[in-house]
């Protein structure tokens, strides 16, 4: 049987087997359970949010790998509810006790960005629903504070930066210290190093900025080198770094 493409996964059909590299794994936790949380990608791009009930993860924890090629047979497939969504598709997938999952050898290294254009999210015309990919140079890099706000439950450390693209357009990006600490001693470490950001599965709000699921620094993806060498011949040497923003 052929692999389904994700894109078209729908619950009128059945007996589907699915052929997807798994691009993110997080876990949610909700009040009476818990879930193991993956982003799923085709070989065509297609992407869809899978779920995994935690008391299932013996199951599945040894195949479950990030960057791993996997084949997924026999799973339920539900609308998406929730406000915001990992990816754009309209239906999640769901594992079960029944759920098969295999490993495959490795296919595609692509990590399959969608990169989303600053103006877009900039002029309120990106679904704040759906979380997006960014890249872009990191500037004005704040100290660590606490603060209470609603994108992080009570007080949590944090730093605030912005992230620049190649038409200086901006974004303020808030990231929890667990997040953002690699960023943070980079960035106070070496004072002229360009430090191009890939956020993965950014979450847009308008009054505080961005959020991020992941976040890459000067990845070896297609896109960074040629942007780090616009920064580079754009502001020359750097011979001191910005003084840190309060």
């Amino acid at each position: 049987m052929e692999p389904y493409p994700l894109s078209k996964l729908n619950p009128d059909t059945s007996e589907w087997r699915i052929r997807a590299k798994v691009l993110a794994i997080w876990q949610e936790y909700y009040d009476h359970y818990s879930t193991v949380d993956v982003v799923l990608v085709d070989d065509k791009g297609g992407k869809i949010h899978g779920i995994i009930p935690m008391e299932l993860m013996p199951q599945f924890s040894s195949r479950i790998v990030e960057n791993r090629w996997i084949v997924i047979t026999d799973f339920i497939l539900r609308p998406v509810v929730d406000a915001l969504k990992p990816v754009a598709h309209r239906f999640e997938l769901v594992f079960h006790k029944k759920t098969l999952c295999d490993t495959l050898q490795e296919r595609s290294g692509d990590g399959f960005y969608d990169f989303v254009d600053f103006g877009i999210i900039l002029n309120g015309s990106h679904d704040t629903s759906i979380c997006v990919d960014i890249i872009g140079k990191a500037i004005n890099v704040s100290k660590i504070t606490s603060f209470g706000c609603h994108v992080y439950e009570d007080q949590v450390e944090h730093i605030v930066f912005d992230l620049q693209d190649t038409s200086e357009r901006v974004l303020r990006c808030v990231l929890s210290i667990t997040d953002a600490l690699p960023l943070y001693r980079l960035w106070m470490t070496d004072p002229s190093d360009v430090i191009i950001c890939v956020l993965r599965f950014v979450r847009v709000e308008f009054r505080e900025g961005v959020r991020c699921s992941k976040l890459l620094l000067n990845p070896s993806i297609p896109g960074v080198k040629k942007m780090k060498s616009f920064f580079s011949i754009k502001h020359g040497p750097v011979a001191k770094k910005q003084k840190i923003k309060d």
